[in-house]
């Protein structure tokens, strides 16, 4: 085949400009600015979140001993009870929907049928009472959820097994709701399932010269009582505390808004969007939801996240509510997790476990959480990508893994060569749950530019 170009003769070609639909990392000029006059380290960059280990209150920990002695539990019988609770907790599944019964009903007809192929029978003639492999085949595939009843054994357990990471968990939530937004001065605080109060001493720590008023929701008596001894002890003092086993009717609201592991409590979707709603009518700036950081807790943050979102924006409403998510999200769409891999958004938090249980290094507590802020995203919002995984250190570059303000996951490979030193220890000096200080820009591929798309010569 002959070349059409090779008979073209004294044609002059202008040169092609082509872009690069890869968007490149830049850091932030204020950053940028501060690290150069040593103003700021890089692993004191913006985006980090501190404490990496949040200290539990000695207060608390020596009167959780007290408690122990006075009941005269053996300490590693408790602590047996309480490993077992911590397997339970993470296996936990929600209940099981009604529309989500027929399924699980086909998967029995299947498996019956592969097993006996010459006597096939429908999912309707499966008679569950008198077949005893059809019973438990359906066994196997339904999650026997039940609710947790808080005795006054399993309120002591729950105290010994989860006091320290759930108030980790919220201290480092509070932590960056304080850092963020330095005008914030919350008085007033709303606790949906608060169990012995570790909300209350998460936030009397972060803000102990505002906050004036407490109010919990606790179904549980013991876990009441529980609570009630600590608030005499605590330090800083807390003080105005109000304690209700149902939620109240008046219209009240307040300043934050705490879920913090009871949403696998409520029987089903239908009694946890009540309690959305409720808890999102009680709402006057931060509505934060947090459970266990498996795939089961993911979800049910999740729902509570899109329902929010939906509610608020819905165009039924007389009056549009604004709202916007605060964290860990740095945008309002669809939660990119789902649309990649079947692995839940959490993160991780650092704590010491109680010493007189044998405590002596620090422990690994995943969570999922989402920040819910009742007022329109400012426009001069940083929407900083979060890193979502742990950072992967390798020699002479490190990999990110982040969820971007356009509600994608994108991982970015930063090297000292392609993004300049302060960005790479930026990036380097961060961790898992971290934002980094950096935007993408869409910029000119000089290289492929020059390479692909400029023809010097003039003739051929």
């Amino acid at each position: 085949m002959k070349l059409i170009a090779s008979r073209v003769q004294g044609v002059r070609f202008s040169s092609l400009r082509c872009f690069s639909a890869k968007p490149i990392a830049v850091l932030e000029d204020t950053v940028s600015t501060s690290i150069s006059n040593n103003e700021m380290k890089f692993r004191h960059h913006p985006g980090v979140i501190n404490p990496r280990t949040p200290t539990f209150p000695k207060w608390a920990s020596t009167e959780i001993h007290n408690i122990l002695k006075e009941k005269k539990i053996v300490l590693k019988e408790i602590r047996e009870s309480a490993n077992k609770l911590e397997n339970y907790l993470n296996k936990r599944h929600p209940s099981l929907e009604q529309s989500q019964l027929a399924e699980k009903i086909k998967k029995v007809e299947k498996q019956l049928n592969a097993a006996n192929p010459l006597s096939a029978v429908s999912a309707e003639d499966i008679d569950f009472h008198k077949n005893a492999k059809a019973k438990l085949i359906l066994k196997q595939n339904v999650y026997n959820w039940q609710p947790i009843n808080f005795d006054k054994l399993t309120a002591l357990t729950y105290l010994v097994g989860r006091t320290v990471q759930n108030y980790a968990e919220a201290h480092r939530i509070f932590n960056e709701i304080k850092s963020r937004d330095k005008d914030f001065k919350p008085r007033t605080l709303f606790d949906f399932g608060s169990g012995v109060g570790t909300i209350m001493w998460a936030a009397s720590d972060i803000w102990p010269e505002t906050i004036r008023e407490f109010f919990c929701v606790e179904p549980s008596p013991f876990m009441t009582q529980l609570s009630e001894r600590f608030t005499k002890v605590a330090e800083p003092k807390i003080e105005n505390v109000y304690y209700r086993q149902y939620f109240p009717m008046s219209t009240q609201t307040y300043d934050i808004v705490v879920s913090a592991h009871s949403l696998f409590e409520l029987p089903g979707m239908e009694s946890r969007i009540d309690a959305l709603l409720n808890l999102w009518t009680k709402t006057e700036k931060y509505l934060i939801i947090i459970e266990e950081g498996t795939n089961a807790g993911f979800k049910l943050v999740n729902e509570a996240r899109d329902f929010i979102l939906k509610y608020s924006n819905s165009k039924h409403r007389k009056e549009r509510q604004f709202v916007h998510i605060f964290s860990p999200c740095p945008h309002d769409l669809t939660c990119p997790r789902f649309a990649t891999d079947n692995t839940p958004c959490n993160f991780s938090v650092l704590y010491h476990p109680l010493q007189f249980l044998g405590g002596w290094k620090h422990k690994q507590n995943l969570y999922s959480y989402v920040v819910l802020k009742k007022v329109k995203r400012p426009e001069n919002d940083e929407q900083w990508p979060r890193i979502v995984r742990s950072i992967l250190k390798r020699s002479n570059h490190t990999i990110c893994r982040m969820c971007t303000a356009n509600g994608e996951l994108k991982e970015e490979i930063f090297t000292k060569y392609k993004h300049g030193r302060f960005m790479y220890r930026c990036a380097k000096d961060s961790k898992w749950g971290d934002r980094l200080p950096i935007h993408f820009e869409q910029q000119e591929n000089l290289e492929k530019e020059k390479e692909n798309c400029d023809i010097k010569k003039s003739e051929t």
